[in-house]
């Protein structure tokens, strides 16, 4: 899929909701409920990040009175399992309306070389939790403060709760100037 329709769909998808935050830091697991998603901590392999199981109609999934479930490993961090939810729903609404897809049962992990699927979720992801004009905007005020590069990069993984190195790849993205 091309980025700029990935991007739309997260436009989209927090117009759909009427998601309206002035903070840099996007809620994610508002979001996510107000999409009707259950989400939880779970125990899971050191290689698996996260999954999304989605039943719709279903009473319960794993026990949980839900039809739409994200679980998130334990064992990562705030900035992590936030990337994490971002990214299984950006599979709900990237892939689950393919009828390959009903029924769904996906996870994230973390291993190099993914395929298309797997990067057009982080990238709708990161449209979530780094909106591109939020986000361009904040780097270019860091920029004009005359801070160097690793300054803002510590300043907007701060801002926008997530990693440094999400910062650098959406950076790059935005086809900003380090």
């Amino acid at each position: 899929m091309e980025k700029m329709q990935i991007e739309k769909k997260a436009i989209e998808l927090m117009n759909e909701i009427n998601y309206r935050d002035e903070q840099e830091a996007i809620d994610i697991i508002q979001i996510a409920k107000n999409m009707g998603f259950a989400i939880g901590n779970a125990i899971l392999d050191d290689d698996d990040d996260g999954f999304i199981i989605v039943k719709e109609g279903e009473k319960e999934i794993l026990g949980i009175k839900t039809d739409k479930l994200i679980g998130v490993n334990s064992a990562r961090t705030l900035e992590w399992k936030r990337f994490i939810i971002a990214h299984e729903i950006a599979h709900y609404r990237l892939h689950y309306s393919s009828n390959q897809y009903k029924g769904m049962y996906a996870h994230r992990d973390h291993k190099k070389g993914k395929n298309d699927i797997e990067n057009d979720a982080d990238y709708f992801a990161a449209n979530l939790l780094m909106p591109r004009e939020k986000f361009s905007e904040k780097f270019k005020e860091f920029k004009k403060m005359g801070l160097d590069y690793e300054e803002i990069v510590l300043l907007l993984a701060r801002k926008f709760v997530v990693t440094s190195k999400m910062i650098e790849r959406r950076i790059g993205e935005l086809e900003l100037n380090g």
